[in-house]
């Protein structure tokens, strides 16, 4: 039996890849990996390969023409067949120990989402950045969401932390977007309602690499893609209606996600400041308004997304302001 089916898409990534890809191996004849090469053009593909010669029972390499991160997402979910389903970026890779001790746990429950700490790590001498969830989730107990804590500012569910159930997955009906960025919070956002069950582990299991000029993280990069933002986030908040929801404090948690999101995607719209990018995240506003009335009031009145759409010089001080206050928080590029 596969516990977990680790999914790498890949582009570009023949010098850095091998690092991810040997630490999932520790997993042994418990996991597969799925190595996605989305169409490189370096050795990407072959070292890929190479790996599912080598460990034909533990390693499927899967090529395609180029779709991007979130199409590898989707063809592996096509191909995965173990219990939980695990993204890891190529650039990134597992702490072995913690690795070794969830392998261990998870074969003696049976829960809709694990969740477990994971660790900035940095290219530039700055010290390790553990993001712990200790104070949200009780340790070794089968959760709800009744039993949930408040995130901190600087919490919130992400694809490093999370380890989704395969068939909840499926349920959930995940289909994310070719050739756009930050797609991994549709990923996260869309099984949310179909996940009952919780287990947390205080592990920092995953090295979330922080470095790359490339990177998508990177704010030149956020400000260059902020249409990709934008698009993530419409799809993200009219996903569902909160009314919907019976759980109270699922239904909080969602509603945070998606505040969370309108003010990044407000925020690195307005950072070019230009007209036409005014107009831009007044358009998304818009198009909340007409496709989730109930939660644009929520989040148009009673929330930070707001403060971050203040009109005018104000307005973009504010965001500015804000936007520098948080970075300095996260320190995440």
């Amino acid at each position: 039996m596969k516990y977990i089916s680790f999914v790498v898409p890949c582009y570009n990534s023949e010098s850095y890849m091998e690092k991810c890809i040997d630490s999932l191996l520790i997993g042994k004849d418990d996991v597969e990996i799925i190595i996605i090469d989305d169409g490189s053009k370096d050795k990407t593909g072959a070292i890929a390969d190479k790996y599912q010669k080598k460990y034909p029972k533990i390693v499927k390499a899967i090529h395609q023409e180029n779709g991007g991160h979130g199409e590898g997402i989707n063809v592996g979910l096509k191909h995965a067949t173990g219990k939980y389903f695990k993204v890891v970026d190529s650039d990134d890779w597992l702490d072995e120990k913690a690795y070794k001790k969830l392998l261990k746990e998870i074969k003696h429950i049976d829960t809709d989402l694990v969740v477990c700490n994971y660790v900035y790590t940095y290219t530039d001498g700055r010290k390790d950045q553990t993001i712990s969830f200790a104070n949200v989730f009780d340790e070794g107990k089968i959760l709800t969401w009744s039993d949930i804590h408040s995130f901190k500012l600087t919490q919130y569910p992400s694809l490093h932390s999370m380890m989704y159930k395969k068939s909840v997955l499926d349920k959930s009906n995940i289909d994310l977007p070719k050739h756009v960025f930050y797609e991994d919070n549709l990923f996260i956002y869309l099984p949310l309602p179909k996940t009952k069950t919780i287990y947390y582990l205080n592990l920092d299991l995953y090295r979330y690499f922080i470095g790359r000029p490339d990177q998508s993280v990177q704010e030149k990069q956020m400000i260059k893609r902020a249409h990709h933002q934008r698009l993530v986030t419409e799809r993200v908040c009219t996903a569902y209606d909160l009314r919907d929801i019976e759980n109270k404090k699922l239904r909080k948690l969602m509603k945070r996600e998606c505040s969370l999101l309108m003010a990044i995607g407000v925020i690195f719209t307005r950072l070019s400041y230009t007209d036409e990018a005014e107009k831009e995240y007044k358009k998304l506003w818009q198009t909340i308004k007409e496709k989730n009335p109930d939660l644009y009031k929520r989040l148009k009145f009673k929330s930070i997304a707001s403060w971050v759409s203040l009109p005018g010089k104000l307005g973009r001080w504010v965001m500015k302001t804000g936007f520098r206050f948080a970075h300095s928080l996260v320190n995440f590029n």
